[in-house]
């Protein structure tokens, strides 16, 4: 049973377009149960990305410490998580293939200002940073972004990421500690772009995506292998604690 135009184009369309097709004797063609798979994989990426940096948000609450995460890197992080969510808006992607963009925008524009406040970072800095991804987000909406556009931006994006997490890779190295970092935000990061691989090539995003996908997934294993490799050890020298605070 070969896909029909109708069935190709339902990547675009609704799970409810899908069981349509699937009660319609769709069940044995490979390809549409691939495409189900994948749509409910991406639901559940979104699922996900409601409770991702809940835990690193709860750490920093928790800590009253914004200790070993770099600001840097949550400014590009939230700035290429607005780029993201504006590439499937503008593009008319389904909300399954990029949702999780604009849930995880929310919650790292929330941390960042968390850090801001902690750190004490200057106000002139979380002003313009702050004001810049608002008229972004004001001149996507009007319209005034096109789709070519959004898509230069989209491509740069990836460098954007790798900026975003080198800064946080290069201060877990010096400083032998992860601080802050949650082990568990990074391991649903880390997961989450597995499936976005798969659910990009499935519902066809474009190479733009599956490219940035993969860039992530490499640099947040780093991530996830550096919360183990510096994680403290209490057994070996439990006097270490005491001695790094005096330092």
């Amino acid at each position: 049973c070969k896909l029909t135009w109708e069935r190709v184009n339902l990547k675009f369309g609704s799970m409810s377009q899908i069981w349509h097709a699937l009660s319609e004797g769709g069940w044995k063609d490979p390809e549409l149960l691939k495409l189900l798979l994948a749509k409910a994989l991406g639901y559940g990426v979104l699922a996900g990305a409601c409770i991702t940096k809940l835990p690193q948000i709860v750490n920093v609450l928790k800590s009253g410490s914004a200790e070993g995460l770099s600001p840097l890197s949550f400014e590009l992080e939230t700035g290429g998580l607005l780029v993201h969510a504006s590439y499937g808006y503008v593009n008319e992607l389904p909300f399954s293939a990029y949702g999780e963009a604009f849930i995880l925008f929310i919650q790292s524009l929330y941390l960042l200002l968390l850090i801001y406040r902690l750190a004490r970072i200057p106000s002139i800095r979380s002003t313009f940073s702050i004001g810049l991804m608002a008229a972004y987000m004001a001149a996507v909406y009007s319209g005034r972004v096109d789709s070519a556009q959004v898509g230069y931006l989209f491509n740069a994006n990836n460098v954007v990421f790798m900026a975003a997490r080198l800064p946080q890779i290069h201060s877990n190295w010096r400083t032998k500690n992860t601080g802050q970092l949650s082990l568990v935000t990074c391991c649903i990061n880390t997961l989450g772009c597995v499936v976005r691989i798969f659910t990009s090539i499935t519902e066809g995003a474009g190479l733009a995506m599956v490219r940035g996908y993969s860039i992530s997934l490499l640099l947040n294993s780093i991530l996830v292998a550096q919360i183990f490799m510096y994680a403290p050890s209490k057994k070996k020298n439990p006097k270490r604690g005491a001695v790094g605070k005096q330092e």
